[in-house]
């Protein structure tokens, strides 16, 4: 085995979560009077770089005064702690290789920029009987990925050695944020990023489904 330190991005990654996201920043839209409706494919450029901003660029261009992003950015999270709970589910297998790196006695981590006070809730309900060595999201006055903050984090909190380290993602920030951290990162296909981009060459490998990712990780 290569590694003995495995670490996650969330969204597009774990989780299948794009359809809550978009439920609830179109929720908030109407919500507050705001005549926009952002479609599944509209979302997909939106995604990747945390809640927050995925917040952000729905608003761009849709004639939403400044003074009220604050009021739909306070609406979209409040949404969002509902939808995420109803509609977001782990991509088939997850939960399995979890364990199975468990058992192997690697240790498992998630590194997200979903805002934590979003991430705990959602590993607990959707992982319950799992016990992640750390997980981290996006949190106040800390740098968010691709700023390998996070990650320098995970080796210090842990004691782990950066070559004894992976970064999984789905996206240009998680190899961008393996990049910048040092570390090999493994691109999954099956996630939200645009993957006929010249970035993806940039990853130490990619993989196409859970199944491929877990021989990646285990064989």
């Amino acid at each position: 085995m290569r590694y003995k330190c495995v670490i996650f991005d969330l969204d597009g990654t774990v989780l299948e979560s794009l359809q809550g996201i978009l439920d609830a920043v179109n929720m908030s839209f109407k919500q507050l009077g705001f005549n926009v409706e952002r479609t599944y494919e509209e979302a997909k450029y939106f995604i990747g770089a945390g809640a927050i901003e995925f917040a952000r660029r729905a608003m761009k261009g849709q004639n939403i005064p400044i003074d009220r992003e604050k009021d739909v950015m306070d609406t979209f999270l409040a949404n969002y702690a509902k939808t995420q709970a109803e509609v977001t589910k782990p991509f088939k297998g997850i939960p399995e290789l979890f364990n199975e790196l468990r058992k192997n006695g690697i240790k498992v981590c998630i590194a997200s920029n979903k805002p934590q006070m979003l991430l705990e809730p959602v590993l607990k309900q959707l992982f319950p009987n799992f016990k992640f060595d750390i997980a981290y999201g996006q949190r106040p006055n800390k740098p968010e990925k691709p700023d390998p903050f996070i990650i320098f984090e995970i080796f210090k909190e842990l004691n782990v050695d950066p070559q004894d380290c992976v970064y999984i993602g789905d996206s240009q920030y998680d190899m961008e944020t393996a990049r910048n951290a040092g570390i090999d990162s493994i691109i999954v296909t099956y996630g939200y990023g645009f993957y006929d981009q010249p970035w993806i060459k940039k990853a130490t490998y990619t993989v196409d489904s859970v199944s491929e990712l877990k021989k990646k990780l285990l064989d």
